[in-house]
C-alpha cells in the first residue's frame, strides 16, 4: 500500500480539483517524470530557463505552492499551512492525482524539505534534486544555519510594515548578480506580486522550521546542489544536509546567489542531468 495513504487529503475534493488548485501544468513526454518545485517568493516561474530543456527529453510538471503564483487562494488552509507539512501533502496529493510513479522531484529552497517530507509519507517520489535547501535556517548551538532569531523576527516585522519596500531590499541580497540587473527586477517582481499576508505566513514556516531530525529517514538518491556564495543558505547547512542523508551527494556549483535557476541554468542543467543519468535506467 502506498505510504501517501497517511497523507492528510482534504476531504472531498477531486483529482482535477487539487491540479487545478495548484495551477499545474505539464510540458514535454518521457519517463520517469520531473516535477520542479519552488520554494518561498516565487512560483512555477522562477524555473523559466529550465523547463524547456529538461522537456525535450522528459515530461515536466509544475505547480504553485498554495497561497503562491495562480494557485487558488478559496483553498488556503492558515492551519494546514502553519508549517512545511502541509505544503508536503499538497505534493503527494498532486502526485497521487497524476498517478506519477518513479518520479524526480526537483527543489528550490525550502521546497527542498518539502520535497523530502513528502516522500516519507509516498513511494511515487525515487528520487531529488535540491538547489539550495537547508534542514534549519536558524542557528542552533554549533548547527550554523545562517540567521538568528532576532533576523527572523526582522525579516518578518519588514514584510508587514513595507511589503514592497521589503521585495526591493531583499531581491538584491538573495540573487547576489550586481552586473546582472535584470535577474534582480525579476525577482523584485516574483516577491512583489505576491499576496503579502500569505508570503509572510509562508516565510514563518520556511525559516522557523527545523527538520534535521528527519534526514536520516530519507534514503533516497540525492542530489544536493549549493552556490559557493549564498545569502540564505552557508555551505555548513549544506554539509550538514549532505552530512545526515544517508544516500546524498553534494555538489557546489561555480556559481553565486540562491537563484542557480536564473543565473546560471547551464550549470544545474548539467548536474541534474548527470545525476538523472546515473539513477535512472
Amino acid at each position: 500500500m502506498p505510504k501517501s495513504v497517511f497523507s492528510r487529503k482534504r476531504s472531498s475534493t477531486s483529482d482535477d480539483a487539487i491540479l487545478k488548485a495548484h495551477a499545474v501544468g505539464e510540458v514535454g513526454s518521457g519517463e520517469p517524470a520531473l516535477v520542479l518545485l519552488h520554494g518561498f517568493g516565487a512560483d512555477q516561474a522562477i524555473w523559466r530557463r529550465l523547463t524547456h530543456r529538461f522537456a525535450e527529453t522528459r515530461r515536466v510538471i509544475l505547480y504553485d505552492q498554495m497561497g503562491c503564483g495562480a494557485s487558488d487562494l478559496a483553498h488556503y488552509d492558515p492551519e494546514r499551512y502553519r508549517t512545511l507539512e502541509g505544503y508536503a501533502d499538497d505534493l503527494v496529493e498532486i502526485l497521487d492525482a497524476l498517478r506519477l510513479r518513479d518520479a524526480t522531484v526537483v527543489a528550490h529552497s525550502v521546497g527542498g524539505m518539502i520535497a523530502l517530507l513528502a516522500s516519507l509519507r509516498t513511494d511515487r517520489i525515487a528520487r531529488l534534486a535540491m538547489i539550495g535547501a537547508s534542514p534549519r535556517y536558524l542557528n542552533d548551538g554549533a548547527y550554523e544555519g545562517g540567521f538568528e532569531l532576532q533576523d527572523v523576527e526582522d525579516f518578518l516585522g519588514m514584510m508587514e510594515l513595507d511589503f514592497q519596500g521589503w521585495a526591493k531590499t531583499l531581491a538584491p541580497q538573495v540573487m547576489d548578480q550586481p552586473d546582472r540587473p535584470e535577474l534582480v527586477e525579476e525577482l523584485v517582481y516574483s516577491f512583489s506580486r505576491a499576496n503579502a499576508d500569505l508570503s509572510r505566513r509562508f516565510a514563518k514556516a520556511t525559516f522557523m522550521s527545523d527538520h534535521r531530525a528527519r534526514l536520516g529517514e530519507c534514503a533516497l538518491p540525492t542530489l544536493l546542489l549549493q552556490t559557493r556564495v549564498d545569502a540564505v543558505v552557508p555551505l555548513t547547512a549544506a554539509r550538514f544536509l549532505a552530512d545526515h542523508m544517508p544516500n546524498a551527494r553534494l555538489e557546489i556549483l561555480d556559481a553565486r546567489g540562491h537563484y542557480p535557476q536564473l543565473s546560471a541554468p547551464d550549470a544545474v542543467f548539467a548536474a541534474v542531468e548527470t545525476f538523472l543519468a546515473e539513477t535512472t535506467g
